[in-house]
C-alpha cells in the first residue's frame, strides 16, 4: 500500500510540472575527445599512450515574461588547462556526478509603469564588467542592466558576500557618449569601507587615436594607462602608450594575468612604470613591425609575409625579441596547406627555429583531418624528439 501511495504521487507530480517541462529549452554543452600518441616515456623508450576526457554542461530555461536559468556541471572535469584529455584510456569511466553551478531568475522590461525596459537578474550572474575593479566571475545577487540616465546608461549590481569578504560588495557601471565623439566609461565599486573607481575615455583627435584610464583602489592608490595611435603615412602606423602604478596598488577585484599575477589591463608580465613605443608598416607586401617597452626592458622586431610558391600560400615570420642582460631570441616559422596529395586533402605542414645564444630548438610537423572527422598529426622537436598522434574529438 505503501509503495502504491508513492507511485501515485509521483506520478501526480509530473503530470502536473509535464507542461512545463516541455516548454523548457533544455541545452548541453561539453566535449569528449580521445587521443592516441606514440612517443617517448620518461626512460626515454617509445610506447603507444591513449588518453580520453569527458566534460558536459547542461543548462535549462523556462518561463516567459520571467526566465528561469539552470546550469549544471559534471565531475570528474577530465581536460587539463589546455584543453587536453587527462584520464587513461584504459581507465574505467567511473562515476559521474552532477552539481547545480547556477541558478538564475531574468526579466525584461520596465521596473515602472512608462519606464524604460532593463534587464533584471536575480541569482548567479557573471559579473566581469571592468577588468581593473570589477572582474568578479560569478557571484550571487542582483544585478539591474540598462537604466536610462537621460545623459547615460548604467548598469547596477548587489551581491552577497562570499568567503572571507567583509561585507556584501555593489557596484555601478556607466557608460556615455554625452561628448561628441568621446566615448566615456566609468565602473565603481563598493565593499563595507572599501571603494574602488576606474574611469576610461577613447576619441581620436586630429587623426590621431587616444585612449586611457585611471584606477583607484581603497587607499586612493592610483594606476592609469594612455595610449596614442597614428597613421602617419600609407602603410605606416605609429603607436605610443604611458603607463603608471602607485606602489602597493590593490583593487578588490581586478583581472590578473593567469601566469604571472599581474593586473593584466596594466601589462601582464609587469607593474613598473614607463612608455612604450611601436611602429608598423607594410611594404612590399611584408609587414613590419618594432615595439619597445621601456618598463620591461624589451624590444621585439618582427617580419611577416604570405609567400606564393607553386599556388601555395605559405605564410613566414621572422621574430627577434630582444632583452636586457639575455642573448637575443630570434624565431622563425612557416606554415602551408596542401592539396598536392590526393589522398590526403587539406594536409596542414609547419616547421618553427628558436635560436638564442648557443640554444637551438626546432620542430616540423604535420596535421590532417580525414573525411570521418578523425584528426591525425605528427612532429619532431629537437628536444623531447618524434610525436605520432590521432583521435576524434566532438564539442557540443
Amino acid at each position: 500500500m505503501k509503495k502504491t501511495a508513492v507511485l501515485l504521487t509521483a506520478a501526480l507530480v509530473l503530470s502536473l510540472a509535464a507542461p512545463s517541462v516541455l516548454a523548457a529549452q533544455v541545452d548541453v554543452t561539453g566535449q569528449v575527445e580521445t587521443r592516441f600518441e606514440y612517443k617517448k616515456d620518461d626512460s626515454g623508450e617509445y610506447r603507444l599512450n591513449g588518453l580520453t576526457g569527458i566534460k558536459l554542461s547542461p543548462s535549462l530555461a523556462a518561463g516567459d515574461k520571467v526566465r528561469l536559468g539552470i546550469q549544471f556541471e559534471t565531475q570528474p572535469d577530465e581536460f587539463d588547462d589546455e584543453d587536453n584529455p587527462t584520464r587513461d584510456f584504459a581507465a574505467d569511466h567511473g562515476s559521474m556526478s552532477t552539481t547545480l553551478s547556477r541558478v538564475w531568475l531574468e526579466t525584461k522590461g520596465a521596473l515602472w509603469h512608462g519606464g524604460p525596459e532593463v534587464t533584471t537578474t536575480i541569482g548567479d550572474k557573471e559579473l566581469n564588467w571592468n577588468a581593473w575593479v570589477a572582474h568578479m566571475n560569478t557571484r550571487r545577487g542582483i544585478a539591474v542592466e540598462g537604466l536610462d540616465l537621460g545623459v547615460a546608461k548604467a548598469d547596477v549590481f548587489y551581491v552577497w558576500p562570499k568567503d572571507d569578504e567583509d561585507g556584501r560588495p555593489m557596484g555601478i557601471r556607466v557608460g556615455s557618449g554625452i561628448l561628441e565623439g568621446v566615448d566615456l566609461s566609468a565602473m565603481a565599486v563598493r565593499r563595507a569601507d572599501k571603494f574602488n573607481a576606474a574611469v576610461s575615455a577613447a576619441t581620436e583627435l586630429h587623426g590621431v587615436r587616444l585612449d586611457g584610464t585611471l584606477a583607484l583602489d581603497s587607499a586612493r592608490r592610483y594606476a592609469f594607462k594612455v595610449n596614442a595611435a597614428m597613421d602617419a603615412a600609407e602603410n605606416l602606423t605609429l603607436k605610443a602608450g604611458f603607463r603608471q602604478m602607485q606602489a602597493g596598488f590593490a583593487p578588490m577585484y581586478p583581472e590578473l594575468d593567469e601566469e604571472t599575477g599581474y593586473i593584466a589591463p596594466f601589462h601582464p608580465d609587469s607593474d613598473a612604470s614607463g612608455f612604450s613605443i611601436g611602429v608598423e608598416t607594410v611594404q612590399q607586401g611584408v609587414t613590419l613591425t618594432a615595439e619597445y617597452d621601456q618598463p620591461t626592458n624589451k624590444a621585439v622586431l618582427s617580419a611577416a609575409k604570405t609567400f606564393d610558391v607553386h599556388g601555395h600560400a605559405i605564410e613566414g615570420k621572422y621574430t627577434a625579441t630582444i632583452k636586457a642582460g639575455e642573448d637575443v631570441k630570434h624565431e622563425l616559422e612557416a606554415s602551408t596547406v596542401t592539396n598536392l596529395i590526393p589522398y590526403l586533402q587539406g594536409l596542414g605542414l609547419s616547421g618553427e627555429l628558436a635560436v638564442q645564444g648557443s640554444n637551438v630548438e626546432y620542430e616540423v610537423g604535420a596535421t590532417y583531418e580525414a573525411p570521418n572527422g578523425m584528426y591525425l598529426g605528427a612532429k619532431y622537436n629537437s628536444d623531447s624528439g618524434a610525436v605520432v598522434s590521432g583521435g576524434l574529438k566532438v564539442s557540443f
